[in-house]
């Protein structure tokens, strides 16, 4: 079984006398692909800014084997990367994707080495002289990506960062997380509002006014509609596989359009 590299327990979290979380308990294991799902006001900004230690509640938070506080928290920031859709202060995409590894007192060579192939895998190599300025949101985003997984960290955290890539380049970035997952063990956690996002993922976790409403994986989660119950679009795939299901044309819930259309037309 794998190990639980983060840990919360009983964490309790409230903006004033605005309850967030009430003794909640969770576990991400190690080299999974965690997706965390919630509607505006569930508690996913909140809990991205309690793993990241930019706030604190009561309770405990494990990260990696290091009790989150102000004692570990730099050794915990050297495995974790915490990507969120802010604005980046760089002259140059190249600079922004050198940053990290300078922090870590890579030689220049290493820079120059590490940097070319991360650049190439997500197709960004061609940009790298640019400024921030000079690229396309869509761009803007593949870097921040790769500038938290330059590193190679043990896990990565990424809220809403999916969210204004276009469609070709999300298709990217998912694979390369993949990518990662599988060659380097990478623990991977996206906060999403977008069901789309999750059909790669593990686990689901459904967050719902600070509670875990449920977590399983995609396929136990879109067995039903306890999703679009709450207030979700379901993905398209998994709305044809009810539709379908409903007409006796299919048995069971499908998250890949060709795993349903060989299963339509064999």
């Amino acid at each position: 079984m794998k190990r639980s590299i983060i840990k919360i327990r009983d964490l309790t979290f409230k903006y004033q006398e605005n309850i967030i979380f009430d003794n909640l308990n969770l576990d991400i294991y190690e080299g999974t692909f965690t997706t965390i799902v919630g509607l505006n006001g569930s508690g996913k900004t909140t809990l991205a800014k309690l793993l990241s230690g930019i706030i604190r509640g009561e309770g405990y938070i494990n990260i990696d084997g290091y009790l989150l506080n102000n004692f570990f928290i730099d050794k915990i920031r050297r495995n974790f990367s915490i990507c969120m859709d802010n604005d980046i202060y760089f002259d140059t995409i190249r600079d922004c994707l050198a940053f990290p590894l300078e922090s870590l007192q890579y030689t220049k060579n290493e820079i120059n080495i590490t940097l070319d192939k991360v650049s190439k895998k997500f197709h960004i190599d061609n940009i790298l002289d640019k400024s921030l300025e000079d690229i396309t949101q869509s761009e803007k985003n593949k870097v921040l990506v790769a500038a938290s997984l330059i590193h190679n960290p043990r896990i990565i955290l990424l809220d809403n960062t999916l969210s204004k890539l276009t469609p070709m380049d999300k298709k990217l970035v998912l694979k390369v997380l993949k990518e990662y997952q599988k060659d380097y063990n990478l623990t991977i956690i996206l906060l999403t509002t977008d069901l789309e996002e999750t059909l790669d993922s593990d686990k689901i976790i459904v967050l719902n006014k600070g509670s875990i409403l449920a977590e399983a994986s995609p396929k136990e989660i879109y067995k039903d509609d306890l999703l679009e119950k709450i207030g979700f679009n379901l993905p398209f795939i998994v709305k044809l596989s009810h539709n379908l299901i409903l007409y006796d044309l299919l048995e069971q819930v499908y998250l890949k359009d060709k795993e349903a259309l060989d299963k339509l037309w064999p």
